[in-house]
């Protein structure tokens, strides 16, 4: 317990009020002036006076009432800490606490709590809802115990059986010696013992004070009681007397909680004052008068209190007589709810009802068992009809309250005592329980009526209510069984089965409890003692003592008495029978009756019942032998004849009273014949006798049978469908009463009733009893006409039954280890399980044996988990022989299942294998051999057979398959049974043997049992080859052959009758032993090698189709799930290619092969945040490492430019420009651009400046000479083609000739290509005046996202990094398109459902593609341009015509930089921006039009950015973009492993990556901008400027000046973010600060296009960009190890230059930022790891600029860069990588690249240029510089309870409340929930997914362990990474088992998330809903 703070520190200030109240007292003037302290102390000195003082100090009752009516007048609520009222008792309770320790009450409880250290007893942490506890196995004393968290973590359960558990309530049970054992107590809780008395000073101090405080706090009380209720006297002042007492209560009861923070032994002082105050029994009963949160204090403190021993057993006292009180309430009202106002009930029983030594008294004592049962009583007589029979529906409303009763008589039985207390001396107590059964047994009957469907929410009610009796039945079972030794173990032996019944839910919600009762404190525990010692005298010879007989009579004394008024009797002889009157008389009788045993037992009272001597064992002997006489029905000796017809009367399958003797009965042969120690001396003749004393084997065995042989004949005729028209009930019920969960009260219980029956029971008799019940008394009348269309199922299951009884040996045979066996058997064989499947599918009893473990590893095999699969057991091949067909719990689908994985797995039929067989019985039940070969069951078969004979094979046979099969296997058991028991039919005839061969008269002539079977098995033969039964799985001829050969072997007269009949069976009986089942087997063996014969061809051809189909619908992304390799998600394996049309795509629509119209390829575009995630390292569970979404939202990668409106506004907000400023800027630009400009492009430009800025609309246009003429125009393809072939000139020449590279710049081409450029825009405005009118309205509404602040951020969106692109490789046509999604847009428009409805939003343009059903929200043309543009252009002439080896050693960046300045300088040629075809101004085609509008929205975030920068802004600007990110991404995820949080760093796997995964897609989106970059002028204008920019940023390193023309650009545009200015803005920017590989793909766009196809061109920049990031990772490395990079590395390099500027100037390095930098790493291996994702990304760009793919199905194996690539090493490491992309693009050794003089220039150029930018721009963003490291989600804890203890109750970091369902960002490790709050609206997954993740979330839900996947609205769950120790997930935690992160899970999850795969994977999207559909 933690130590808070005391309840006020200061003293108690000088109250006018309370000096007041002290003077009218008569307290003296002089005391009243001394200061607080002193007065307090004068006022205790004399302590005679302190009850008077204490009320005086109180505010008295009336200036109560007049502050509550002062808080209401002022509208102040009553729970309001600074009410009038609340403020008075505190003040008051100030002075109270200083008198109590006469002094600072502070120090006192400080000293009191220094005095308590290492005294601590019990915890008794009290625990709210949902809460978490953990339980331990190890350290339990019962299954309601439970720890905190604390005490668990600072206790030792290493390798303990522990398991976490939310809580209803309760406290910690840490300390309590009768709950947890003391190895578990943690090390702050010692035990109570531990506990010293208060000093006595202080406790007399305190207690004078706390006795007045307590009568006042009790008249309080006591007067809202009396108000409330109904004193008429006092009505008006209910509420005002209600408000004093909840607030009186609250003050006194937060004082005395605060006491009990300090010490134990002031809260036993406390706990002892309250009952010897007399104050315990009204604070039980003032939850009916206190306010709700005042009576959840008030149970807090009693909780607290009930540490101390005397005061739990003086509360659990009081708390017995109000424990009728509100039972009674809830019948008066007639529901549940009680429970919810009164709450004291269900929170204290388990705190009192599982304390042994404490309960024991109760019962003995207070009569608790007796108080319960009336309790019960009460409740059955309430809801029971006029004749006796309890009403579901009325008991349904009661529901909660009877199973509290009855869970609460549970846990009393629980105490080994307590049933040994009822059994052997309180026989009272078990025949008042039996009475309770009666009411139960027979409840809820059903009538077959036809079109009566009853209603089915009360079904469970029944079941439940005798689920719970069957609880406390194996108690008093056991009990009955018990020994002397029981007691004294019992807190070392809790009961098994009271465990069991806990655990069987998943995770109870539960009240722990605190507390014991030392046997010391009361001598009625003595009192067991007396009927110990006769326990002891059982003789050791007789293992059922007589107190079992005992039960055993009482039980067939209640079962005889509910059969007379049940009127089971029937037409049996009038002295046994019933009339009506009489059933109705005795009915009413029963309901009368009054649990009050006072009646019964008057001489046992509450003071003398646990002095009664009680009944020995001889006098128990003796009674029942009197009282047997008594038995009436079951004492019979003739065989009663009993009507009755289960489908036209009343059935119940409720029989609670026949399942407790059945119980009883399966103890007695578990004792006898399985537990006892010489179990051959037993006498077994008579063992029947002996349990069931007078009873006679016929009149037992006549009644016992009737009720359960009922039930299965109901089930019979309910799978016949002869109740179908009764609606769901009947179904219902069958299926709970053969169902596991309730087999206590099931069919297994009821057929060992039936056993026992058919053991004691004249066979022929038992069998015809059986035929009676099922209708089918005329089956033997041979007639070939049907009865009626359900006999043959009634047929079926009436011969299953049969089987059963004689076979099962679940309680009458098998061990305990063959039982467990067995169920697993029965249940691994339908299919592989997991270790909680397996657990829930046994018996409770089997459940929690011991051995379970050992036995599954014996009949199963565990396979590990593996990627989504968790770990599960399969059966292990040897034990698929030991499938048992009828067992009793098999359902038809089940069973099925079983015989088709038998035959898979075996390769041979179940049916004809796994054939009954007698096995071995307990011996009381050797009769049940005589049942299976009586003469009534040989006639079944025969007629079975007759039928199958003479009757054509229809559905109206009277013997179809099902039943004839079911009749041979009967008959198999039969002669199975003859073989086995041969030696007990010495000089006996067994019928189904000896009559085999008789002969009976039928139509079709005279016909045995072997001559029908000979039949039989030639018609069989007969038909076609191999003919099988059943769907082909049952070879019937050889069964029968067999059969007919066992009956030659066992009889000499069926073998010459057979060699008569059928000689060919027979003939070799001499020579050989015949093996039948060999036989089978064989025979079944050679048909099936015959079917696969036949079926060889068709299954060829059908391979072949469905291996191209599958392979096309495969998806890859899927396989990875699995933990198989990762491939594309749809349709990209070679086999799916090949059925695909390469020469023409068709349409996945109309399927129109002959279509001319061209195509598209679906895609899908995702916005995406994955390189910010990769460039910031994951988030730890265990820091708080997540920012809040607007600082997430700033956290952007650096790729190449600034952020558009900031780019604008870093300039034009600190440098406006006036009106005059601005006219003398245009004019200067007018005259300088009229110099060079064509005339109509300077009008035009003029024109373009006054519209939008009407300051200037003065400015005039200098004279032009007329005879100026405009130069011939030359197509924009031709003019690039000649700037590349000039370009390549010059640089030849230059190399040539070695002149020094020219750096000058031309302003002046400067202002013509910037006029020309505002002139086209100008042309393009006036052409496309509603360009803005155009935009799609669904970009309307802007994305929600924070400001961002991007320094050097690059070309990005607005609320991502980037866009990336992905296709499945369908083709659709537009057309076709357009049409579809218009019906999906209608049908969602009227809610009518489409597939896909619940995925997508067609408002937004998504679809599901109509092959693969893969998301796609665009489509990109198949045909990417004009044919003229062909994308496998000619190699232009290279630079160098020769090559040598010494060349290829050297870094060929100055190649580039003269190429980037040769190529500025001719764009910038006035020659050359004359010849530009202005009017070219071409649109963007229809085609890309849909592709074009999903890709720009993100760019342009509001809708005015859209409406003025739509019509401006490049195509193929944006789409190059997306192409870039896209290809970055695609790098990042072949880092990552699908199987392993290793990262991978292979270039096979890079390449794997690209080819699995868009490879197709962005070969084409590469050729569509290659297409379209020169559709327009403006746009080559944009781009031309672009490589001006950068030219004068590398070349120079300075940043070009942006003249006159630019600034006026700003100023057009200055509201609006448009990316034009922000391309030139970043392109102007310091090479140094921008991301290399991003400056390489936007030099790559902005040169002419032929540079693309020059391997020369390409490998220069590419060396030129290398030695940028070479640069940057030097700066990296500096800035972390700054003392070290000079030792490190050469004096005379790149790296010491870098190094010396750094120290020497201001430089920001600061900017560089690294998550990943190793200490450890060497700097040279350091800078070549840096630059590793450079040149990978290179390599990707470089595969896809030679070898792309043209077809998205096409062969790809051709493509193949890996002649480019060493690959004879076989290493993988970073570097090994690192060298082989060196050596692929030619790039020499790093130390010959940081020693290059050039480049050493230079780059001091570049970091020169980039300190002067940061001087003059000091943004605070920053640039990460990182190796190739892997995506990763959240580190998270190994163990799940770690995680969960941490975030279960952590708050909301908006509204600070503890969310429902948290959920934590595996992104950012924000706490977030899925359920929408207005309060926190940040905080729902959705909104947080979009400022984190840009619409995706991945999100780990706290209390489920699942993973929420959140893709916008899109939402999903995914499995959870954690799992137990049998490789299980534990959804929601139910089991609670300690869970461990399973790393394959976790990292495919990681690698879904960087593939982008969350809408790609089927998967997925099968589990995804879209809005508000989704629930959680």
């Amino acid at each position: 317990m933690e130590i808070g703070s005391p309840p006020n520190s200061s003293p108690p200030s000088r109250s006018n009020r309370v000096v007041r109240r002290l003077a009218m007292h008569g307290v003296p003037v002089e005391q009243l002036d001394q200061p607080q302290p002193d007065l307090v102390a004068s006022l205790k000195a004399n302590k005679s006076q302190i009850p008077k003082l204490v009320p005086v100090i109180l505010p008295s009752y009336e200036e109560m009432v007049d502050a509550v009516l002062v808080d209401k007048a002022a509208g102040m609520k009553r729970s309001s800490a600074r009410s009038n009222l609340s403020t008075q008792l505190r003040e008051s309770m100030v002075w109270l606490q200083w008198m109590m320790f006469e002094g600072d009450p502070d120090v006192s409880l400080k000293k009191l709590s220094q005095m308590s250290i290492g005294q601590r007893g019990v915890c008794g942490a009290v625990w709210g809802s949902n809460d978490i506890a953990y339980r331990c196995r190890t350290c339990e004393h019962d299954p309601t115990c439970a720890i905190c968290v604390p005490c668990f973590c600072n206790g030792n359960h290493k390798d303990h059986d522990y398991s976490i558990i939310y809580t209803g309530g309760g406290c910690c049970d840490c300390g309590d010696a009768t709950a947890w054992r003391r190895e578990g107590f943690c090390s702050k809780h010692k035990g109570s013992e531990q506990i010293q008395p208060l000093p006595e000073e202080i406790a007399n101090s305190v207690g004078s004070v706390l006795d007045p405080l307590f009568a006042c706090w009790k008249d309080k009380l006591t007067l809202s009681g009396t108000v409330c209720d109904g004193n008429p006297r006092l009505k008006d002042q209910v509420s005002e007397c209600k408000d004093v007492t909840d607030e009186f209560t609250s003050v006194v009861v937060e004082t005395l909680l605060d006491f009990c923070k300090y010490s134990d032994s002031l809260l036993s002082f406390v706990s002892k004052r309250i009952f010897s105050f007399g104050l315990l029994d009204v604070l039980v009963r003032a939850e009916k008068f206190l306010s709700e949160h005042v009576v959840k204090k008030l149970h807090e403190l009693l909780l607290k209190l009930l540490g101390e021993p005397a005061f739990k057993y003086e509360f659990g006292k009081v708390y017995l007589h109000y424990y009728p009180v509100v039972i009674n309430e809830a019948i008066k009202e007639g529901n549940d709810d009680v429970f919810k106002k009164y709450t004291l009930l269900p929170t204290f029983s388990v705190q009192i009802f599982t304390v042994p030594t404490l309960t024991q008294r109760l019962v003995m004592e207070m009569n608790l068992l007796e108080m319960l049962l009336g309790c019960l009583g009460d409740i059955f007589i309430s809801c029971s009809e006029d004749d006796g029979k309890l009403q579901v529906t009325k008991l349904g409303n009661l529901f909660e309250t009877t199973l509290r009763v009855i869970e609460d008589v549970r846990f009393v039985m629980t105490h080994v005592s307590v049933p040994l207390y009822v059994v052997h001396e309180r026989r009272d107590i078990f025949k008042s329980w039996l009475k309770l059964l009666a009411f139960v047994q027979g409840m809820s009957p059903q009538r077959r009526e036809a079109g009566v469907e009853e209603d089915n929410d009360n079904i469970i009610y029944p079941f439940a209510i005798c689920h719970s009796f069957s609880n406390i039945h194996s108690l008093l079972v056991a009990g009955s069984f018990s020994t002397a030794g029981a007691i004294d173990s019992e807190s070392n032996a809790f009961p098994t089965t009271y465990k069991q019944d806990v655990d069987d839910g998943d995770n109870l919600v539960r009240h722990a409890k605190v507390g014991r009762i030392s046997l010391s404190q009361g001598s009625s525990v003595c009192r067991f003692s007396g009927f110990t010692s006769k326990v002891s005298e059982l003789k050791l010879d007789n293992p059922v003592p007589s107190s079992v007989t005992g039960l055993t009579f009482e039980c067939l004394r209640s079962i005889e008495n509910w059969l007379a008024v049940d009127n089971t009797s029937g037409t049996c002889s009038s002295k046994t029978s019933l009339t009506r009157r009489n059933f109705l008389a005795f009915t009413k009788t029963l309901s009368k009756i009054r649990f009050n045993l006072s009646s019964e037992s008057s001489d046992i009272d509450s003071n003398s019942a646990g002095s009664s001597v009680g009944f020995n064992d001889g006098a128990m002997a003796g009674e029942c032998s009197i009282k047997l006489e008594s038995l009436r029905f079951l004492s019979l000796s003739g065989w009663p004849d009993i009507t009755y017809d289960v489908s036209s009367e009343d059935i119940s399958v409720h029989i609670p009273l026949h399942r407790f003797l059945s119980l009883i009965l399966q103890k007695a042969f578990k004792r006898c014949y399985e537990e006892s120690v010489n179990p051959e001396l037993l006498i077994t003749s008579n063992f029947f006798e002996h349990i069931l004393g007078g009873s006679h084997p016929y009149g037992f065995s006549a009644y016992i049978m009737e009720h359960p042989l009922r039930i299965r004949v109901f089930c019979a005729q309910v799978h016949a469908g002869m109740w179908r028209k009764n609606g769901d009930i009947p179904v219902l019920s069958c299926d709970l009463y053969g169902s596991v969960r309730w087999s206590e009260q099931g069919v297994e219980f009821d057929l060992f009733l039936l056993q026992c029956c058919a053991a004691l029971a004249p066979a022929d008799l038992f069998v015809n009893r059986i035929l009676e019940r099922f209708g089918l008394s005329n089956y033997f009348s041979l007639n070939l006409q049907p009865s009626s269309e359900y006999e043959g199922v009634l047929v079926q299951e009436m011969l299953t039954l049969i089987i059963q009884i004689v076979k099962d040996r679940r309680f009458s045979g098998l061990t305990t280890t063959e039982n467990l066996q067995r169920e697993l058997i029965c249940k691994l064989v339908i299919g592989d399980a997991t270790h909680s499947q397996l657990v829930k599918s046994l018996p409770r009893d089997l459940s929690k044996v011991d051995q379970l473990q050992q036995v599954l590893d014996t009949v199963a095999v565990y396979s590990n988990p593996s990627g989504m699969k968790q770990g599960k057991y399969s059966l292990r091949s040897s034990y698929w022989k030991e499938l048992d067909l009828y067992h009793p719990r098999w359902n038809p689908r089940d069973l099925q299942v079983a015989e088709e994985r038998y035959l898979r797995f075996c390769n041979t039929p179940a049916l004809t294998t796994q054939l009954p067989r007698w096995t071995k019985v307990y011996p009381p039940l050797n009769g049940l051999a005589r049942t299976a070969t009586c003469k009534v069951v040989l006639q079944m078969i025969r007629s079975v057979l007759y039928y199958a004979v003479f009757m054509d094979k229809s559905p109206s046979s009277r013997a179809p398959d099902g039943v004839l099969l079911t009749a041979l296997h009967l008959l198999y058991l039969a002669l199975d049974t003859c073989s086995v028991n041969q030696s007990s039919y010495v000089g006996e005839s067994v019928p189904v043997v000896y009559l085999a061969c008789e002969e009976i008269s039928s139509s079709n002539g005279n016909q045995s049992l072997l001559l029908l079977l000979v039949l039989l098995m030639r018609m069989h033969k007969r038909e076609s080859v191999g003919y099988l039964m059943e769907g082909e799985s049952c070879n019937l001829s050889s069964l029968i052959e067999s059969l007919l050969k066992k009956f030659a072997e066992m009889d000499s007269e069926c073998l010459t009758k057979l060699q008569e009949v059928a000689p060919e069976v027979v003939n070799h009986l001499s020579n050989s032993n015949i093996n039948s089942d060999t036989d089978i087997v064989d025979s079944a063996s050679k048909h099936k090698a015959k079917s696969r014969e036949r079926q060889a061809a068709i299954l060829a051809k059908m391979r072949a189709e469905q291996s191209k189909f599958m392979a096309s619908m495969n998806s890859n992304l899927e396989e990875q799930m699995d933990g198989s390799q990762f491939e594309p998600e749809v349709c990209t394996s070679e086999e799916a290619r090949d059925i695909e049309v390469p020469a023409q795509y068709v349409c996945s629509l109309c399927h129109d092969s002959n279509s001319k119209n061209p195509v598209s390829f679906l895609v899908l575009l995702q916005k995406s945040r994955l390189v910010s995630f990769v460039n910031r390292a994951p988030p730890s569970w265990d820091r708080r490492t997540h920012r809040s979404d607007n600082e997430h939202a700033s956290v952007i990668t650096n790729t190449l430019m600034l952020s558009g409106k900031e780019a604008i506004s870093s300039t034009s907000d600190s440098d406006e420009v006036s009106d005059f400023q601005l006219e003398h800027l245009v004019q200067n630009s007018i005259d300088e651009f009229a110099l060079d400009g064509k005339p109509g492009e300077v009008n035009a430009f003029l024109d373009f400046v006054k519209a939008l800025l009407p300051s200037v609309r003065n400015i005039q246009v200098p004279h032009i000479s007329s005879d100026k003429m405009d130069s011939s125009a030359y197509s924009l393809e031709v003019i690039e083609e000649e700037i590349y072939c000039s370009t390549q000139r010059e640089m030849r020449a230059h190399f040539a000739e070695g002149d020094n590279m020219s750096t000058n710049k031309d302003d002046e081409s400067d202002t013509v290509l910037l006029g020309k450029y505002i002139a086209a825009l100008s042309r393009e405005k006036n052409e496309n005046p509603s360009a803005s009118d155009n935009i799609d309205s669904r970009y309307d509404k802007p994305p929600e996202s924070s400001t961002q602040v991007h320094a050097y951020d690059g070309f990005v969106p607005s609320d991502c990094d980037g866009i990336y692109l992905s296709s499945c490789g369908h083709a659709v046509h537009q057309g076709c398109l357009d049409r579809y999604l218009s019906s999906l847009k209608e049908r969602s428009l009227r809610r009518v459902f489409f597939e896909g409805g619940h995925i997508v939003d067609p408002d937004q343009g998504e679809f599901l593609c109509p092959v693969c059903r893969g998301l796609a929200n665009s489509v990109l043309p198949a045909s990417p341009g004009d044919s003229k543009k062909a994308w496998n252009q000619p190699l232009f002439p290279t630079v160098r015509e020769t090559e040598t080896t010494e060349e290829n050693n050297i870094l060929r960046h100055q190649e580039a930089l003269y190429l980037l300045q040769m190529t500025s300088n001719m764009v910038g040629n006035n020659e050359i921006l004359n010849s530009l075809p202005m009017w070219k101004n071409g649109r963007i085609r229809r085609s890309l039009e849909k592709f074009f509008n999903v890709v720009c929205k993100p760019y342009l975030s509001t809708k005015q950015d859209r409406a003025i920068g739509l019509a401006k802004v490049s195509h193929s600007m944006l789409m190059w973009d997306t192409f870039k990110y896209s290809l970055i991404s695609t790098e990042i995820a072949a880092r990552c492993e699908n199987t392993s949080l290793t990262p991978r760093h292979g270039l096979d796997a890079l390449f794997k990556e690209m080819k699995s995964s868009n490879e197709f897609v962005l070969s084409l989106l590469l050729k569509i901008v290659h297409s379209t970059r020169t559709d327009n002028a403006r746009h080559v204008l944009l781009r031309f400027r672009g490589i001006q920019l950068f030219a004068g940023s590398i070349c120079s390193g300075v940043s070009r000046d942006e003249g006159n023309m630019l600034r006026i650009l700003e100023q057009v545009e200055k509201e609006v973010s448009v990316l034009d200015i922000q391309f030139w803005k970043g392109a102007s920017r310091p090479i140094i600060g921008c991301d290399a590989f991003s400056s390489l793909m936007w030099i790559l766009y902005c040169l002419p296009y032929p540079f693309l196809s020059c391997e020369e061109s390409f490998f220069s920049l590419v060396h030129l960009l290398y030695a940028v990031s070479v640069t940057q990772a030097i700066i990296t490395f500096h800035e972390k190890h700054q003392t070290e990079t000079i030792e490190l590395g050469d004096n005379d390099c790149l790296i010491a230059d870098i190094s010396k500027l750094v120290k020497e100037s201001a430089f920001p390095q600061w900017y560089f930022v690294s998550t990943h930098n190793d200490a450890s790493c060497p700097i040279k291996d350091a800078i070549r790891k840096f630059s590793f994702p450079y040149l990978r990304r290179c390599a990707l760009l470089w595969k896809l600029l030679k070898y792309s793919s043209s077809d998205p199905f096409g062969d790809k194996s051709s493509h193949s860069i890996d002649y480019l690539i060493d690959s004879t090493t076989s290493s993988v490491t970073e570097l090994v990588e690192v060298e082989r992309l060196e050596k692929m693009f030619k790039i020499p050794a790093l130390d010959v690249v940081i020693k290059d003089e050039s480049l050493r220039s230079i780059a001091l150029n570049w970091l020169n240029h980039f300190r002067m930018d940061k001087e003059v721009d000091g943004n605070g963003s920053v640039l990460h510089v990182n190796p190739a490291v892997p995506f990763r989600l959240m580190h998270l804890p190994y163990v799940y309870h770690d995680l969960l203890q941490r975030y279960i109750k952590q708050c909301c970091p908006d509204c600070k409340t503890v969310p429902d369902e948290p959920a934590l960002c595996l992104l950012c490790g924000r706490l977030c929930s899925p359920n929408w709050k207005s309060c926190c609206s940040e905080s729902v997954t959705q909104s947080h997914a979009m400022a984190c993740g840009a619409g995706t979330g991945i999100f780990l839900l706290i209390r489920k362990t699942t993973i929420l996947l959140q893709r916008s609205a899109r939402k999903a769950l995914w499995p959870s990474p954690y799992l137990d120790a049998f490789g299980e997930e534990d959804l929601e935690m139910r089991r609670g088992r300690p869970l461990y992160l399973n790393e394959e899970r976790y990292a495919a999850l990681a690698y879904m998330v960087a593939s982008h795969g969350l809408d790609r994977s089927s998967k997925v999207l099968r589990q995804t809903t879209i809005g508000s559909l989704f629930i959680v």
